[in-house]
């Protein structure tokens, strides 16, 4: 099979991702699949306690010799009902667990509790950790409007999730102030549905023309194809490059 470098590489105008779950194995053995395959990984940190009792069985030291570049997806369930210092102790470990891997950036859902981002931010920035490499993804339970003004203050970036704005009715969010400047990345696939993201050939005509409104607006290095099976993704690639291509050539 080709890699994405060799048949799509210059096709593209950014850079493209994918997950660290495509096929039936452990992080490590996903990882070494994808990187003859795609230019950058997304490391799925899953479940808050599995992901940091993770050893070097998982994240073997090796991964950090992968020609290719990193970004984190951290998990769904940290604790922010616990409150800041809690939330921010696992965050921290889990910074520490991938940074031999120098991630460029780390997706975060929004917390589920108010006020939360402010102080992420400061401790963060503490740390050593510009708040601009940290991408707010709008959610179904959350999109990026309500939380927008803390994204902004605290000096966060956005991750645009396609598939959110459309099952969620989520189209208000392309118009919130300087959003083009502050998303790095997009998460793309066909449909969210029954809990499963789908392929891109789920994606009707009036998904088709957001992809494409979202694509040419979009500054930012990373396109993260959001699939978890190998031929999910990689069907998914060969039409996003049909796609991309026709769409290019009517410009």
């Amino acid at each position: 099979m080709d890699s994405v470098q060799e048949k799509w590489g210059a096709r593209f105008p950014f850079t493209l991702a994918a997950p660290s779950f495509a096929i039936p194995a452990g992080v490590a053995e996903n990882c070494r699949f994808l990187v003859n395959h795609f230019h950058e990984i997304d490391l799925l940190f899953y479940e808050t306690e599995s992901c940091l009792a993770y050893t070097d069985e998982d994240l073997p030291p090796d991964l950090a010799e992968l020609a290719c570049s990193w970004h984190v997806h951290l998990p769904l369930d940290l604790p922010w009902e616990a409150g800041f210092e809690t939330a921010w102790r696992k965050i921290d470990g889990l910074l520490d667990k991938c940074a031999y891997l120098s991630p460029h950036a780390y997706v975060l859902h929004p917390p589920t509790v108010p006020g939360m981002l402010a102080p992420l931010g400061a401790r963060l920035a503490d740390r050593g950790v510009d708040p601009a490499a940290f991408l707010v993804e709008n959610i179904g339970k959350c999109s990026l409007v309500p939380v927008w003004d803390e994204v902004t203050a605290a000096g966060f970036s956005a991750c645009l999730d396609i598939g959110h704005v459309l099952a969620y009715g989520q189209r208000d969010v392309l118009d919130l102030d300087g959003l083009w400047d502050r998303v790095r990345m997009l998460h793309v696939y066909g449909a969210e549905r029954r809990c499963r993201h789908w392929p891109l050939a789920e994606l009707d005509a009036d998904g088709q023309e957001l992809l494409r409104t979202v694509l040419e607006a979009f500054n930012g290095p990373t396109v993260t194809l959001e699939l978890f099976g190998q031929a999910d993704l990689f069907e998914s690639l060969d039409l996003l490059a049909r796609w991309h291509a026709t769409w290019s050539e009517k410009k």
